[in-house]
């Protein structure tokens, strides 16, 4: 056979090709007809259609600018300047509003002649608007989501990811990206925002709701910049009222510079450097859930030096908390402390209150009430260290040897009231002053502290152990603090004494001229030294009693 003969003709195409182009034909006229379909639909008669649903969905009204139907890849919407009401009760600024939503179907839906939601994504526009959620709590302390929460756990929903239909919807996907949370109390409109949120809530199971909440805390009357970033993640169930829903939450701040973690907390920068990290877990229904938290701060120091060691602290608070009133019942905090020198067990600093209101604790009195603060074997040099985040001008020398111990209570009664103080401390400094001779024998000087109404009181210490020691005292009231030295000691002792807490040495020399001479003389010295807080301290000499004259004979 001649190879012109094997040859197939024109006119009797082969099988497989003939199929190629029926498929071919096919799929060019379902582009045709999808990218057709979507302008011929009444776009206004859909509009309406889904802000009715969707307000019927959540129980608040629902308005739309537009609506855009899309069919590839994915049949699905696009919706133009969404925004979901208020209720009246929380006042009139929207709940929800986002210029641009994608929402999405579930395409086996569509044979069923059904329109299930697959996803809603909440998404910044072209011209960079973010979604914005806001979270208010009026006078009656009630936040306007829990209504949303409630009228969602009337609604029967199948678990987002069930691969098959059933005879009730299938819950969407819910998310957010890019937004911006806002925070209200009452009429007065907080500094605190949450920026860049990324927020996620899907349906697992029928009577349980994951979420997933991350984004940059922020306050708008700051210039606050990088504060970290915060994350929530958990779990919440269906209940008959909000305050017996349970949740299963997980919350963190880490990556938090002090310096803008404190302009966040205070308004100002505290001028401390380190690390901040929290961590807090929720258990329990939302009227008496378990809070836990733990806090940790690396390499806390000033921000105008770097001290030979820094601070790093782990702080555990745990208490019951009822989200809706936000009040936290019988909180209490433990802060552990390194072990004192020559010690066995370390120390530690714990408090306990009766109640904190979370919702005052800017007002007068911070919100607690029966605050309890208690130390146990604190070293002193930590203490000391402490000080230095206070002061730049405490020196880093040696640290001193001895530890404190002591109790305080804190009580607040009527609201017009100042609150009030009671307790003590109590401690000692082991070991050599530093102007005595390395041959003397180490003693121990006990430093006593009572907390009364008006203030600290320090009880006399003595500082040198001549005959006639030279003792110091002093009280710290809310308006400032006073010191008084009385006693004897050498000019070189006082200056030393300067050297070790120079705050304290401000104005000595004004007072006791002697001070410049640095000699060994034994001086007289009756010192008072004041300083209201914010201002410069200074230090007056009290005046010798006059002799009384001879009488002649």
């Amino acid at each position: 056979m001649s190879s012109a003969e094997a040859q197939p003709t024109p006119e009797e195409p082969a099988g497989p090709a003939r199929r190629r182009l029926l498929w071919a034909a096919g799929a060019v006229s379902l582009l045709l007809l999808l990218s057709l379909t979507p302008p011929l639909m009444n776009v206004n008669r859909l509009r309406r259609r889904i802000a009715t649903s969707m307000s019927a969905s959540i129980g608040r009204p629902v308005h739309l600018d537009g609506v855009s139907l899309h069919l590839l890849p994915i049949p699905g919407f696009t919706l133009q300047n969404l925004v979901v009401s208020e209720d009246p009760a929380f006042g009139d600024e929207p709940v929800i509003r986002a210029m641009k939503v994608e929402v999405t179907l579930r395409p086996s839906s569509l044979w069923r002649r059904q329109v299930e939601i697959s996803t809603i994504r909440f998404e910044v526009d072209d011209n960079g608007s973010a979604p914005n959620l806001n979270l208010v709590r009026n006078a009656q302390g009630q936040w306007n989501l829990q209504s949303l929460l409630m009228h969602a756990a009337e609604v029967d929903t199948a678990p987002t990811a069930q691969s098959t239909p059933g005879p009730t919807p299938r819950f969407p996907y819910i998310e957010a990206t890019g937004g911006r949370v806002n925070i209200k109390l009452g009429e007065e409109k907080q500094p605190f925002s949450l920026t860049d949120a990324d927020f996620a809530l899907w349906l697992p199971k029928p009577e349980q709701w994951r979420v997933r909440l991350e984004g940059k805390p922020m306050r708008t009357d700051t210039n606050a910049a990088d504060t970290g970033t915060v994350r929530l993640e958990g779990q919440l169930q269906r209940a008959a009222t909000m305050g017996e829903v349970p949740v299963d939450l997980r919350a963190s701040w880490y990556n938090a510079p002090m310096g803008e973690a404190s302009k966040l907390l205070m308004g100002v920068d505290a001028g401390w450097r380190g690390t901040l990290l929290v961590d807090a877990t929720l258990l329990g229904p939302l009227s008496a859930a378990r809070l836990t938290t733990t806090v940790h701060v690396n390499d806390l120091r000033r921000a105008d030096f770097v001290p030979a060691r820094s601070l790093d602290l782990s702080a555990e608070c745990s208490g019951q908390l009822d989200v809706q009133s936000a009040v936290v019942t019988s909180p209490s905090c433990s802060l552990p402390t390194p072990v004192p020198a020559g010690g066995k067990q370390p120390g530690q600093v714990a408090a306990v209150a009766d109640r904190v209101d979370l919702a005052a604790l800017h007002s007068r009195g911070f919100g607690m009430t029966g605050v309890r603060l208690g130390m146990t074997n604190v070293p002193d040099g930590w203490l000391l260290d402490w000080a230095r985040l206070f002061s730049r001008r405490i020196p880093a020398g040696e640290s001193p040897q001895g530890a404190v111990g002591g109790t305080v209570l804190f009580e607040r009664g009527d609201e017009r009231m100042p609150p009030s103080l009671q307790g003590s401390a109590h401690g000692e400094v082991k070991g050599l002053l530093p102007w005595q001779k390395q041959d003397a024998d180490a003693g121990m000087h006990p430093v006593e502290l009572s907390f009364e109404h008006r203030g600290v009181l320090l009880a006399p210490i003595a500082i040198t152990s001549s005959e006639a020691p030279l003792t110091l005292s002093g009280e710290a009231t809310p308006a400032g603090y006073s010191l008084h030295l009385a006693g004897t000691a050498t000019a070189a002792q006082l200056n030393t004494l300067r050297g070790l807490l120079p705050p304290l040495g401000d104005g000595m020399d004004t007072a006791l001229p002697e001070l410049t001479d640095g000699g060994s003389k034994p001086l007289k010295v009756n010192l008072t030294c004041t300083r209201a807080w914010g201002s410069e301290q200074t230090c007056t000499a009290a005046a010798e009693p006059a002799k009384p004259a001879r009488r002649r004979r």
